[in-house]
């Protein structure tokens, strides 16, 4: 596997409320998109992404599938609870959340999760969203009230159904996928694909190096506007 990754802060924002981590040993990625007054934001993605992190980091072997299902189940669980658990305690992180992509590669099988509307994709002959956003526009897409294409520019794209830390438990869906060669896993907030669309990240991704692709997608985010924290993990199957 070869990792490239990289975060920004944006054109417009004071704060970097996105946080990932990568462990490249463990073939564990993570990524967070945090929300919440000054600070708030901050505390709740780095949350996630460390505990999630450090349950993973320990002595503790993911010898299967099935153990790698549930390691990953119960840590967001558990980063959820304490998430909540500090919002409740400190009123300066008060309504405080996260969104959240995750995902391990174990014996050519990606077990991943998300929660909120932090993507996963994989790219290979094409583009695809392997994770659903829990957002109102999917919602609405779902029960037919408007179009994919409508959902891009609808006033309440933003508007989350779901997101780590708002309420003292969740429940989380792992899903599985069997890895294809030469297959690319983005795992991204959504400050990369308001940004640049989808046909231009398939582009950038597959004429390019790594090192390359991940420079050309930050400078076309920054370029088109900026407009939210940038952060991406690229994950190439070589």
């Amino acid at each position: 596997m070869k990792v490239v990754s990289a975060t920004n802060v944006g054109n417009y924002r004071k704060n970097n409320e996105d946080s990932y981590y990568v462990n490249e040993s463990k073939n564990l990625y993570v990524l967070a998109d945090g929300m919440g007054g000054h600070l708030a934001g901050e505390r709740a993605s780095k949350m996630a992404t460390e505990i999630i992190g450090e349950d993973f980091a320990g002595e503790r072997e993911v010898i299967s599938i099935d153990d790698a299902i549930e390691i990953l189940s119960s840590s967001i669980r558990d980063a959820n609870k304490k998430i909540y658990d500090s919002s409740q305690e400190n009123e300066d992180y008060r309504g405080m959340g996260t969104t959240l992509s995750s995902g391990l590669i174990l014996d050519d099988v990606l077990i991943y999760s998300n929660i909120g509307d932090s993507r996963i994709y994989r790219i290979n002959e094409e583009m695809e969203q392997i994770t659903q956003d829990d957002s109102f526009v999917n919602y609405l897409i779902e029960i037919g009230e408007i179009t994919e294409e409508e959902a891009k520019n609808h006033p309440k794209k933003n508007v989350l159904t779901k997101a780590m830390g708002t309420t003292s438990d969740i429940e989380v869906i792992v899903n599985t996928l069997n890895i294809k060669d030469k297959d690319v896993f983005l795992f991204c907030s959504d400050g990369l694909t308001n940004m640049v669309p989808d046909e231009e990240i398939f582009k950038i991704v597959k004429e390019n190096s790594p090192e390359e692709a991940r420079d050309m997608l930050l400078d076309l985010a920054l370029k088109n506007g900026g407009m939210d924290n940038i952060t991406f993990i690229l994950v190439f199957n070589e």
